[in-house]
């Protein structure tokens, strides 16, 4: 991370006296919510991190003095403050009386920092391949990429291995490109080889690379998206390729790590440099946290399942949970809009599947990874089945059943589905720290991080919003007794 523009402070927090520490707290908590205005959002995170450390250091009281009122603040609520920078503004507006009074002119320090990020984090010209063969692929790309706009970022997108036609919210990648690229076919729950072979052309995937004009991007970023990590490897461009496939490079388990189908992954969108996303940390192994929606919250139970199984034949997965009467079922997949007795099918749509998501009581799906992430971060129970002959999943399943983070079953039967229908509830939450945040920032910032400094740092903060969780559990169940 960048510290030189908290650096270019420290002359201004060193220089506190006693008796003048309330005029200061006041300097500074105005210029705190002058700084956190759309323009400064790309160095909020930088403040958010150094600013308890120094209050801490100057104030000898658990209290923060402002124009004679005396307010409580705690770490955890400075930091709450300062990650929530329009209510700061908020409360800003609405207390003219003390704060708006105090809104002094930009200081030198203040000017450094403008200086300094004015215009910086355009100096990267970055090209973004993403995998639109998975949703999850898609749902972290547009977290990142909103993250990087906030961050003023040049970034040009492109998506392949889904038809452009059948792409939905892509508002946030703006005029990105589409290339065929690669993708494959399953059936019935089970790659079909055969057809993957014959569908996807080949020679056009290599002029797709050749023609990829790669000359005038400075870095490429790669989610799992082979086109721009093969154009980037053949033009010796810097390739960061980021995803849970690239875990596997690591100590993680994986099945049949040196067999023909792992091979072809570590083939399929090859980089100079990788970053992989796992649901846990492995023997400090330098591999992020998922890149989720940190938003999504548990609501109000609607008592439904939601079901994600779009490999499998979607008459048969109707029709098997039609049999468990007295129970809800939304499916999201490829089918039409249409219900089916007690199932309703819907089309993929991100706030949709968002809200049905925070509503119910438990998820059956694929072993893919960002779903079930998602699942982990809020507590709900999971019950999955790994894509037959999908290396990635049949690995997914192994750790999920070895970490007891999710049900497995590898056949699509009554009998496999009972259990869980009839007993899942929901459970405590396991949170993730917003990690596309992260990436962003390390993107911008010329990756003055390593990728073990940045991991160890994203795992400690998921340890402490896992403690954070934990407390409040106890708390509210106190509460309740």
């Amino acid at each position: 991370m960048n510290t030189s523009a908290i650096n270019a402070l420290r002359p201004e927090f060193d220089s506190y006296q006693n008796n003048e520490i309330q005029s200061t707290t006041i300097k500074l908590w105005n210029r705190m919510c002058r700084a956190y205005s759309p323009r400064y959002q790309h160095i909020k995170r930088a403040l958010a991190e150094h600013l308890v450390e120094y209050f801490n250091r100057h104030l000898t009281t658990d209290q923060l003095l402002i124009d004679r009122l005396i307010l409580p603040v705690s770490d955890d609520t400075l930091k709450t403050c300062l990650l929530h920078y329009d209510a700061i503004e908020q409360s800003r507006s609405g207390c003219s009386g003390f704060l708006s009074g105090y809104n002094l002119a930009e200081s030198d320090f203040e000017a450094a920092i403008r200086q300094q990020y004015d215009g910086e984090p355009t100096g990267v010209n970055i090209l973004f391949g993403i995998q639109g063969m998975g949703n999850g692929h898609l749902t972290r790309s547009r977290l990142i990429a909103k993250a990087l706009a906030d961050r003023g970022a040049k970034v040009q997108y492109l998506v392949s291995g889904r038809q452009k036609s059948e792409l939905y919210d892509m508002e946030v990648f703006g005029d990105y490109l589409h290339r065929d690229g690669f993708t494959f076919i399953a059936k019935n729950g089970r790659i079909n080889f055969f057809q993957t072979v014959m569908h996807n052309r080949f020679f056009g995937f290599i002029r797709d690379v050749w023609t990829l004009n790669v000359k005038d991007y400075d870095l490429i970023i790669s989610d799992f998206e082979p086109v721009t990590a093969w154009a980037g490897y053949l033009g010796n461009k810097a390739v960061i390729g980021f995803g849970h496939q690239y875990s596997f490079d690591y100590d993680v388990p994986m099945l049949r790590r040196f067999s023909i189908t792992g091979l072809a992954v570590k083939l399929f969108a090859p980089a100079s440099e990788t970053i992989g996303l796992h649901w846990v940390s492995f023997r400090h192994q330098p591999i992020l946290p998922p890149v989720i929606d940190t938003t999504i919250r548990l609501c109000e139970d609607k008592k439904h399942l939601v079901v994600y199984l779009p490999f499998e034949n979607q008459d048969n997965v109707a029709s098997l949970l039609n049999r468990f009467s007295g129970y809800r079922f939304k499916i999201y997949g490829p089918r039409a809009p249409e219900v089916i007795g007690n199932t309703e099918f819907f089309q993929m749509s991100v706030n949709s599947f968002k809200e049905s998501l925070q509503t119910s009581r438990g998820v059956i799906c694929n072993c893919g990874f960002t779903l079930i992430a998602e699942c982990i971060h809020i507590g709900l129970p999971v019950l999955t089945k790994p894509l037959k002959g999908q290396i990635e999943q049949l690995s997914n399943a192994y750790t999920l059943e070895n970490r007891h983070l999710a049900e497995v079953f590898y056949c699509l039967t009554y009998e496999n589905l009972q259990h869980f229908i009839e007993n899942a509830q929901r459970k405590a939450a396991n949170p993730y720290p917003d990690v596309a945040e992260a990436i962003a920032g390390w993107v911008v910032s010329d990756r003055n991080e390593t990728v073990t400094e940045l991991s160890e740092k994203l795992w400690q903060n998921q340890r402490d919003l896992a403690r954070l969780s934990q407390r409040r559990g106890k708390t509210l169940s106190g509460l309740e007794s």
